[in-house]
């Protein structure tokens, strides 16, 4: 080749040349730059930089009913999230920015469309301030995310950097208001609540611990069972730059979801109690238009099984899923009759006469009455005129005529039950709580739900107990004031004479002071003959829960075993399909009645239901029928006020006669008489439970 034909290829090796010179050359320039110009800043920077460990939220565990009915489950819902790390990564734009533009992208989607964008901005800046303590995890600013905001966050993605819509898992209640309250909600810890969950036994004993930031439940059984439904989290490796900003972060332990909790509850049978609780309260409301609440339980006699707990006004938990507006908050928690409480186990309640079986127990118990013993139906009988003033007349106007225990038990005789609950009292003033706390009345359960009301089983030394400090204190005060203003009148005294005087003065107001608190005392404090004749009949200071009710009624028929109740059977490894854990009956204690007057008793109960019974039309039409029950009609008020016009209706009752297999208790607020209300619904459960049919129709 000639010296003219090498010359373009020698120009083109030595320009390439050139160019890998000056490449190299700047790679050598920036290496010494950084390892050695530089060297000290990055070392600084590189151990700025620390490796934290970090949790990843394990998939909640499902709910399902005794046969397998799912109740709750984690579904994936399109959640709107900002990815803090994206956020701050992002180049040629100020992260405030970005939240502004996407606050206007979703106002139309927003909750509260009250709000301006700058509102809603400020609520997501909030968002993310508390979210400092784990900006490794995306925070979630709007749940339920629609398809035409997916969308609009689809087509502006470039200017939205770390804003992403992603499917998460998300508490989901496919039955909506089905037993509610019993199953509950869930939401993000709060600061108290934090050493509430870490005192868990189990949470103690796993070495867990629960922090800002983690989902829990907070009622219900989302939350007594919190420890097995959240699962096991995950670990998530996490590198935080010396500005506490995560710059890189990898899963190296994935989290393991949470077990399936079965529980004792019968989704029809409850859906069959709440049914009719709404048919029988829109019934009251024609006459009483405040009428909005009801409660009732079911339960398994010889376990403690609820198979039922309805609890009127129902709650929806998918309503307090995510943002809550104002509305569904009032709704919930701050009205007079509250979605969110569960009154079926936090209520209480006068028991109206469902409480008369206790009254008999212990008269027959305590020996003062034999089940053959009958007195004249008249209010005379309670004796002379000033015993008379303190009692009760005969409910209705009635006149039964001669009442012995089976028939005032039936009937649901007040003049009854008020002489031989006098002579229980009189003869042994304890003994009346004593058997309502060994059936379950006034104590806690120990039920596996949280918030259970304890109740009052009143006595005359719990009311002297009650009262008594509240005396105590207004006589410590008025002694106070009258040592005070003396002290100083006595030091300013001209002569002893005055002195004298003035301490003769004060020993006089002591003694009045004195003869107040014994007045009061002997009064408001002291049992009053009135004091029995009004908790006999199940009213005065008598107050219940109709689990507690459910419970007694169980334990009458059951031979007398108080069982310990529960709603969750057993749970599951949604894995292995293997039982983790199993809850057992458990016995409690067995009540000091006699086999035979519990017997006598539960004879008095099966009246109530045929014959002359008070609730022997409910079950006429119902020919399988056997079994027994007690209506209530609960005075709400004192007697002679206007409360006292207002009664609820209550209901107890068990099915069958012989083996009895399942008892109810049920309330119905404003409802008068139980049969017509509370009845109504015990029927239609048993009814559903034993497949029963009625012979005018359904």
């Amino acid at each position: 080749m000639e010296d003219r034909e090498r010359k373009p290829f020698l120009h083109r090796l030595w320009g390439l040349s050139i160019v890998v010179v000056l490449v190299f050359a700047i790679l050598g320039f920036n290496l010494w730059r950084l390892q050695i110009a530089k060297s000290s800043y990055y070392t600084t920077m590189a151990q700025g930089n620390v490796q934290q460990l970090v949790t990843v939220p394990a998939t909640r565990g499902d709910i399902k009913d005794r046969n397998g009915t799912l109740l709750v489950t984690s579904v994936p819902e399109f959640a709107l999230t900002i990815d803090w790390l994206d956020l701050q990564q992002a180049k040629n734009t100020n992260w405030k920015d970005v939240v502004r533009r996407l606050a206007g992208f979703i106002k139309p989607y927003w909750p509260n469309q009250a709000e301006s964008v700058d509102a809603i901005t400020e609520d997501i800046f909030a968002m993310i301030q508390n979210k400092q303590w784990e900006r490794y995890r995306p925070v979630t600013v709007l749940s339920n995310v629609p398809e035409t905001l997916q969308s609009v966050i689809a087509e502006h993605q470039d200017e939205l950097p770390g804003v992403s819509v992603d499917a998460i898992p998300v508490r989901s209640y496919p039955q909506n208001t089905l037993m509610g309250q019993v199953l509950g909600y869930v939401r993000e810890i709060g600061d108290k609540e934090i050493d509430q969950f870490n005192q868990q036994p189990l949470a103690q004993k796993d070495g867990f611990k629960y922090v800002q930031g983690d989902i829990v439940g907070k009622m219900g059984v989302e939350k007594s069972y919190d420890y097995w439904l959240r699962g096991k989290e995950g670990v998530q490796q996490v590198v935080v730059d010396n500005s506490a900003r995560p710059i890189s972060k990898q899963v190296i332990q994935p989290a393991e979801p949470g077990k399936t909790i079965q529980l004792t509850i019968d989704a029809n049978l409850q859906q069959t109690v709440q049914n009719n609780l709404d048919s029988v309260i829109a019934d009251v409301q024609k006459s009483h238009s405040d009428a909005q609440v009801g409660a009732a339980v079911v339960i398994e006699v010889k376990t403690g099984k609820i198979l039922a707990m309805a609890s009127r006004p129902y709650m929806n938990p998918n309503d307090l899923i995510g943002i809550i507006s104002d509305d569904t908050a009032k709704r919930y928690f701050q009205d007079k009759d509250a979605a969110s409480y569960n009154r079926a186990l936090s209520g209480v309640y006068p028991p109206g006469s469902t409480y008369k079986m206790i009254t008999a127990m212990a008269a027959l118990q305590g020996g003062v009455v034999s089940p053959s013993d009958s007195f004249n139906d008249t209010l005379s009988a309670l004796g002379n005129a000033k015993v008379q003033e303190a009692g009760f007349p005969e409910w209705g106007g009635n006149n039964f005529g001669m009442v012995n225990m089976m028939r005032g038990i039936a009937l649901s005789s007040d003049i009854y039950f008020e002489i031989v609950g006098r002579r229980v009292f009189d003869s042994n003033p304890e003994l009346m709580k004593q058997l309502s706390n060994e059936f379950g009345l006034g104590v806690k359960s120990g039920v596996d739900l949280p918030g259970e009301a304890i109740g009052v089983s009143p006595s005359a030394e719990w009311k002297k107990g009650y009262y008594t400090p509240s005396y105590d204190k207004m006589r410590d005060e008025k002694l106070k004031t009258i040592e005070t203003d003396y002290a100083t009148k006595i030091a300013q005294a001209p002569d002893d004479k005055s002195k004298q005087n003035l301490q003769a003065k004060k020993d006089t107001a002591i003694k009045q002071v004195d003869t107040w608190y014994q007045q009061m005392i002997a009064q408001n404090v002291d049992w009053q003959i009135y004091d029995s004749f009004n908790n006999s009949i199940g009213q005065g200071y008598n107050a219940y829960t109709p689990l507690q009710l459910a419970n007694y009624v169980a334990t009458l028929v059951n031979g007398g075993k108080h069982m310990k109740p529960y709603v969750v059977d057993k749970i599951i490894d949604p894995v292995t399909g293997n039982v983790a854990q199993q809850n057992q009956p458990q016995v409690l204690n067995n009540v000091s009645v006699s086999p035979q007057n519990l017997e006598t008793v539960k004879q008095g109960m099966a009246a109530v239901t045929k014959g002359e019974g008070t609730a022997a039309y409910i079950f006429s039409d119902l020919p399988q029928y056997s079994g027994g029950g007690k209506t209530g009609t609960a005075q709400i008020g004192s007697k002679n006020t206007i409360a006292g016009e207002l009664y609820n209706g209550m209901y107890v009752g068990f099915a069958p006669y012989d083996d009895p297999q399942i008892a109810f208790a049920g309330v119905v607020e404003y409802g008068g008489h139980g049969g017509e209300t509370a009845g109504v619904v015990a029927k239609a459960a048993f009814m559903q439970y034993f497949g029963w049919k009625s012979t005018s129709g359904g």
